[in-house]
């Protein structure tokens, strides 16, 4: 007999650690989703009841709950957002909640790394919103989800057997949006600077000319592009032009430190 136990003993410590891996009661679970140009994202466990009661016996009301199982929810957010009218910066938190019989508190923590909710405290709360709490459909297994979408926000729903919370996230599509296009004509105007500073290197001053000019058209009061289209004008032989708008561009704010050398090397033009 101890023979036996001895060698189990040895065949245990032998097995690799990758081969005791077992299906989990509580599944990890996550949730990604779009909210007009915003990416949610939503890492949690999923307990099923398992025919216990759930609110007000297996989680306490009126506690910190950890909202599932295991580790703490990790909630992350692409752009500022906000929950509940509340504003929250771009980044990721932990999700915890003290459910209450007819309403929720909702937080969202620093406090990322924690296995559930120990070691939780206030001091690292971002936000705290409430929610009520209604009857819905029963689920077996907690569930976090996202309902009612537009461009411009959505609900967050946590559900569990015959309990639903929903929390309202908001976006700010239309100032996203607006970055975008900036980013876009930003990214354009530099592509057809950089363009025509190289048509100009190769020699080939007709197209370098013409590309400036797109370029101008996008970003007529920035000082470096009027710049690059005096030194652009130079070199394709027409000094009058090129000193003309190379004092513009000095004149448009070219700073302290570009100033004194752009204006020595427009003397050598002369």
């Amino acid at each position: 007999m101890k023979k036996w136990i001895l060698g189990a003993a040895l065949l245990a410590v032998a097995l690799p650690m990758n081969a005791q891996e077992l299906p989990q009661p509580s599944p990890t679970s996550t949730v990604d989703q779009r909210i007009g140009l915003t990416d949610f994202s939503i890492t949690y466990s999923r307990p099923a009841t398992r025919g216990r009661a759930i609110f007000g016996d297996l989680v306490p009301y009126n506690q910190v709950w950890r909202t599932g199982a295991n580790g703490c929810v990790l909630l992350s957010a692409s752009t500022d957002f906000t929950m509940n009218g509340n504003a929250i910066g771009a980044g990721e938190y932990a999700l915890f909640t003290i459910p209450g019989e007819t309403e929720w508190t909702i937080i969202l923590s620093t406090q990322t790394d924690l296995w559930g909710n120990t070691g939780y405290t206030q001091d690292n709360d971002v936000v705290r919103v409430t929610a009520p709490a209604t009857n819905g459909d029963f689920d077996e297994s907690f569930t976090i989800g996202f309902k009612s979408l537009s461009t411009t926000g959505g609900e967050l729903v946590l559900e569990w057997a015959d309990a639903e919370v929903s929390i309202n996230l908001g976006v700010d599509s239309e100032g996203e949006s607006g970055k975008n296009v900036a980013k876009a004509l930003s990214d354009a105007k530099r592509a057809y600077r950089n363009a025509a500073n190289y048509y100009s290197g190769q020699g080939d001053h007709e197209k370098a000319i013409a590309t400036i000019e797109i370029a101008l058209q996008l970003d007529p009061d920035y000082w470096y592009t009027n710049w690059v289209k005096a030194k652009i004008l130079y070199a394709a032989g027409d000094t009058k032009a090129a000193l003309k708008q190379g004092k513009k561009a000095m004149d448009m704010g070219a700073p302290d430190s570009y100033r004194a050398g752009y204006e020595k090397e427009m003397k050598g033009w002369k």
